[in-house]
């Protein structure tokens, strides 16, 4: 496993952005199908500041760019994709969405649905405490879920700890 990078601080980086369209053949064993055809978006920041390492990305989509605006319209979907890899993170490890194993497919149709909005609302609530950490819980909860949760939480403390 490799060790995350040292966190950056973040800065505003003007980038210079270029498009390419080029088309690639299919493998041979699909060489009956058409070629696919993918585009190219190259950023690159031309001026970093000094000692600092130029911002630079290839973003690689079959999305159809005809335009600048295109081009920096999918720069910008790029970069929530670590909003993307949060989601799916806690949709696994918080959520255990690999564990679900029901009898059906709309069963586990149903439940992959309401996983999907629990997610959404864990990240929600981590990303408001992070930057209005003031923030009280009714904002995200009823009354009835606040009460709820107060009492969980309460009967957790109260609870005797068991060792062993």
């Amino acid at each position: 496993m490799t060790k995350a990078r040292a966190a950056r601080l973040g800065r505003r980086a003007d980038l210079a952005v270029r498009t390419l369209k080029i088309q690639r053949p299919p493998p041979e064993y699909y060489s009956d199908k058409d070629p696919v055809t993918l585009f190219i978006v190259h950023a690159l920041e031309e001026n970093p500041p000094p000692n600092t390492k130029a911002v630079e990305w290839f973003l690689l989509t079959t999305i159809t760019i005809t335009s600048t605006g295109d081009a920096e319209r999918y720069l910008r979907w790029y970069t929530l994709r670590w909003r993307i890899e949060d989601w799916h993170r806690v949709l696994k490890s918080g959520c255990r969405i690999d564990d679900l194993a029901h009898e059906t497919a709309e069963r586990l149709r149903r439940a992959i649905g309401i996983n999907l909005v629990i997610a959404w609302r864990i990240m929600l609530m981590t990303l408001l405490g992070r930057e209005m950490p003031e923030l009280t819980a009714d904002i995200l909860f009823s009354e009835v879920e606040c009460r709820t949760l107060r009492a969980y939480a309460k009967k957790k403390i109260e609870a005797p700890l068991v060792i062993g």
